[in-house]
């Protein structure tokens, strides 16, 4: 592996890392609900490895701020495969890290959603998890290149 791809992945990791870092404080931060989702979604992601491996305890600051390294780490992995298959070159390149980021809370998002759907009777939280993370998956769309939207007159 050459220099570049390493300089690369580790940006795109530092990037995802401090967007993952960024929605969990906007839960605390913001106090509107909408904007709390992705960050509830981090604590329920966190939540389930506990349920499957033992809980925190003390050690739950420490194992959570791993877990988000785990998750820009696996971001910045989607940045890779996003960087392979796009096609806009023209676009920074810490975007695919934002890309990354928000398809991991997206995918997280829905699969809570799945969960829900399959063990409860609920579904305004499927509703709002599934809603959000297609709202995330589109925003990891966009930032990514996937599409384009235009605003204002376009030559």
């Amino acid at each position: 592996m050459s220099r570049a791809p390493r300089v690369t992945f580790v940006r795109d990791a530092v990037v995802a890392i401090l967007v993952l870092v960024g929605l969990y404080a906007l839960s605390f931060g913001v106090q509107f609900p909408p904007v709390q989702i992705p960050g509830y979604l981090l604590i329920v992601g966190f939540d389930l490895l506990e349920v499957a491996f033992g809980s925190a305890g003390v050690n739950f600051n420490l194992l959570f701020a791993a877990y988000i390294v785990g998750l820009g780490l696996v971001g910045a992995a989607v940045a890779h495969f996003l960087r392979l298959g796009g096609r806009a070159t023209d676009l920074p390149q810490w975007r695919l890290g934002v890309a990354g980021a928000l398809a991991i809370v997206g995918t997280i998002s829905l699969l809570f959603g799945l969960r829900v759907f399959l063990v409860s009777t609920e579904r305004t939280p499927v509703l709002v998890t599934g809603a959000a993370g297609i709202v995330l998956l589109a925003l990891a769309g966009w930032f990514s290149g996937l599409y384009r939207i235009e605003f204002g007159p376009t030559q």
